[in-house]
């Protein structure tokens, strides 16, 4: 449990009875200091940066009257801080968010009937800990020797390039003193073309555009203390073929084989890197616009004032010149230009713009097509869709691009038309505001459920009310790159439109994150990171990550301060899955445990939103146990292809059923069977 280097681990006892101080002593003397504190003493032993200070554990005994003050004060870190709280029957209720607030490697609650569980969990806190600081001091120790570069000059003083270097999955060079090449391995060859007989002694700058020769040359050249620029700058070029890459230099002076000093090249190309960050920030950042959109389409003032902002956003988000809006009129069906926001003030006059863009308008109504062209002189390119809701040509959407627009600029214009469409139509239709909010509430859910091979998936939803409302339940599914399915029931806080934003913000980030990886932690983080900095209200979910393997198939399950699923098996029998976690966008960095299971033939996962038990409101609930009994009677109709179906249709006919006229919430749910 020692570290080598490290000190002795400290056992702090804060109003331990002296029965279990002794088992604690008898358990952990040859290995801790332990020692008898009052609680006023608690914070002076603990102070110190998170992560430096002496490694200690606080046993918090149950003679103490608020546990959970001092739990907070000493400010519990994995790394060198972690807490056992043992519980009375006052204090339960209290210690049992410790599990909302911290992971349980940073504090522990222990009812007092397990007490004499406590030397057993202390060590192995202890353990945690140790091993935690162990694998800490050896990055530490690796980045130290990386940095210092000694290690890398012994070997090339021996060697020009060792077994390490010459079999490394990054590519080196060595240059001369011109910064010519003088000798580089496998992967450098791969990564610029190398070949043994052209490149042997091309200046490296060769390799890089003109446009940047002095910069490579600058930062090849000066002393890492020196060098003008980061150690890790990225230069582009153009590979043989003329596709772009992206390279990421690290030059280090080392000793060649006669102890001359040399220039080693560390090459790493992320070029593929860079393309999945830029994808991802797409992708994220046409979320937001739609979330912006559906917010300011449907927020108090002018329609044109409204538009207007939805022009602004799309302007900011698209990196467009400018973008533009004509709706038509109700009596006489002549297109009116109504706003039109441009990027750079200074670029010219928004009018003069909507003036050489004209017949293009017009030609986009007439045929109720999208167009792509040139609108004339000066202009970088153009993109026009029609504005249509229930059949009705409500109006054109336009936007001249500039050169640096991505290439997913239409998709992402054609998904905001939609919206804006729909805004104006409910603007001048109060009669058609159901249609309006639910052409709205659209986009929140996907349009139909994936096949997935091997599994039977269902899925249904009913918003509260009439359908006025835009509902906070959300749904989806969908094969990630790797080929595993992700399936995610959520709930953000809220109802309207600013639950639609929201919505729109947590469904979109999710693909988008999974599509670099559908990891649950990776996920999860990027979903509670996207809440915070817009400042948004919480979000509650479930997601699930299947591996569709061989029989039976694994489920990696998160849950984010969601009810618990459910887990129906093939003779139906059903129970309550413990998965729990802290909710998104409230806490700042948390930490999701996952829990794994297998999903054999006919067994049934489902998830659902709090609907289920709180439909008529807090103080007239029901229990997740209740659900569990209606999905263990429900009986499957004889060789029935959709179990899964089944299910979730019979949920819901029991939800209304229970809550009837009282039902105040938003229903969701969504079953994965494996048949």
């Amino acid at each position: 449990m020692t570290v080598t280097g490290m000190p002795q681990p400290r056992v702090l006892m804060v109003g331990v009875v002296a029965e279990v101080a002794g088992a604690l002593r008898a358990e952990l003397a040859p290995v801790a200091d332990l020692r008898e504190i009052t609680a006023e003493e608690v914070v002076s032993y603990t102070r110190g940066v998170p992560g430096e200070r002496h490694p200690t554990l606080v046993v918090l005994g149950r003679q103490l009257p608020a546990p959970v003050g001092l739990v907070h004060a000493v400010r519990p870190h994995p790394g060198d801080l972690t807490v056992i709280a043992v519980s009375t029957p006052v204090t339960a209720a209290k210690l049992a968010t410790l599990t909302l607030l911290f992971s349980p490697d940073q504090a522990r609650h222990l009812p007092a009937a397990q007490v004499d569980q406590l030397p057993g969990a202390a060590r192995e806190m202890l353990q945690s800990m140790a091993r935690r600081r162990t694998y800490s001091a050896g990055l530490a120790a690796a980045q130290r020797q990386l940095t210092s570069g000694a290690g890398l000059s012994r070997q090339l003083g021996d060697h020009l390039f060792g077994e390490f270097l010459t079999q490394a999955p990054v590519g080196a060079l060595m240059l001369d003193d011109a910064g010519s090449l003088a000798a580089w391995n496998h992967k450098a060859a791969e990564i610029l073309s190398l070949t043994d007989s052209g490149s042997l002694g091309r200046p490296l700058t060769a390799f890089f555009p003109s446009s940047v020769h002095a910069e490579v040359a600058r930062h090849i050249a000066a002393p890492s203390r020196q060098r003008p620029v980061a150690p890790d700058t990225v230069f582009g070029r153009l590979r043989p073929d003329g596709s772009d890459q992206a390279l990421r230099l690290a030059p280090q002076q080392v000793l060649d084989a006669e102890g001359r000093e040399r220039t080693l090249l560390l090459v790493e190309d992320i070029t593929a890197r860079l393309h999945a960050e830029r994808m991802l920030a797409e992708r994220t950042s046409q979320a937001l616009l739609s979330a912006e959109v559906a917010a300011a389409i449907t927020a108090p003032g002018s329609l044109d004032e409204r538009l207007h902002q939805c022009m602004q956003a799309a302007v900011n988000r698209l990196h467009a010149a400018f973008v533009c809006v004509w709706t038509v009129e109700s009596s006489s069906g002549r297109l009116r230009h109504v706003a039109c926001a441009a990027a750079d003030p200074g670029q010219g006059d928004p009018q003069d713009h909507v003036v050489a863009v004209q017949s293009q308008v017009q030609d986009i109504a007439a045929r109720r097509r999208r167009r792509l062209g040139t609108p004339g002189d000066g202009e970088a390119g153009f993109i026009g869709f029609p504005l249509i809701s229930g059949g009705e040509l409500i109006g054109v959407l336009s936007l001249a691009t500039s050169p640096t627009a991505p290439g997913t600029t239409a998709d992402a214009l054609g998904n905001i038309a939609d919206q804006i469409a729909v805004g104006i139509q409910q603007d001048r239709l109060l009669n058609r505001l159901r249609s309006t909010a639910q052409a709205l509430e659209k986009p929140l859910l996907p349009p139909h459920l994936p096949t997935l091979p091997g599994f039977d998936v269902a899925a249904r939803y009913r918003p509260f009310g009439s359908g006025l409302q835009i509902g906070g339940d959300f749904y989806d599914v969908f094969t990630a790159p790797d080929g595993r399915h992700v399936l995610v029931l959520g709930d953000v806080c809220g109802k309207g439109p600013t639950a639609a934003a929201i919505t729109g913000l947590v469904r979109h980030t999710l693909w988008a994150a999974a599509q670099h990886t559908p990891d649950p932690a990776h996920v999860l983080t990027l979903v509670d990171r996207a809440l915070r900095r817009e400042n948004t209200p919480f979000c509650t979910l479930v997601y699930a990550l299947l591996d569709p393997g061989p029989a039976p198939a694994r489920l990696h399950l998160v849950a984010a301060g969601h009810p618990p699923p459910l887990l129906r098996h093939a003779d139906g029998t059903t129970g309550l899955l413990n998965v729990r976690g802290p909710l998104l966008g409230a806490f700042g960095d948390v930490r999701h445990p996952v829990t794994e299971i297998d999903l054999c033939p006919g067994d049934t996962l489902i998830l659902y939103t709090d609907g289920f038990t709180e439909g008529a409101g807090p103080y007239n609930q029901r229990e997740p146990e209740d659900l569990a009994a209606t999905v263990a009677k429900h009986q499957l109709p004889a060789g029935t292809e959709r179990p899964a179906d089944h299910i979730a249709a019979a949920l819901m006919d029991d939800a209304h059923t229970w809550w009837g006229p009282h039902l105040r919430d938003d229903l969701a749910v969504l079953a994965l069977t494996a048949v």
